[in-house]
């Protein structure tokens, strides 16, 4: 629920799984309109080039979630690898990937006090 006592005016944007060209390209345009960047990623936590990497597993709750307090938007581009051979296995795990990150970051969104 939307509290404006803990809400700050800061501009934030959410990038799951952002290190890829794609992710890489957005967080370089949302830094020239301003915005503070966390990117969620499998690796190490650590701040680099104007944003935030933020350590998560896509999956569980975790400390990531605290920074989407505040955010004005999350863009999900989490999930396995599409240039793959295509066997059963390999469609349900890029399946999988994206329905079980889109799930965890809904729940996390819904925890927040302060989400835009």
């Amino acid at each position: 629920m939307y509290n404006e006592n803990k809400c700050t005016m800061k501009k934030k944007i959410i990038i799951a799984g952002g290190t890829g060209f794609l992710g890489q390209s957005l967080k370089n345009y949302f830094n020239t309109k301003g915005f503070e960047i966390v990117i969620f990623t499998r690796g190490k936590s650590k701040y680099f080039a104007k944003a935030k990497y933020c350590n998560w597993d896509a999956k569980n709750l975790g400390p990531w979630a605290k920074e989407l307090e505040g955010a004005e938007a999350v863009i999900n581009l989490t999930g396995k690898c599409v240039d793959c051979r295509y066997t059963e296995t390999a469609k349900k795990q890029i399946a999988d990937s994206r329905i079980d990150s889109t799930k965890i970051l809904g729940e996390a969104i819904a925890n927040c006090n302060c989400f835009h």
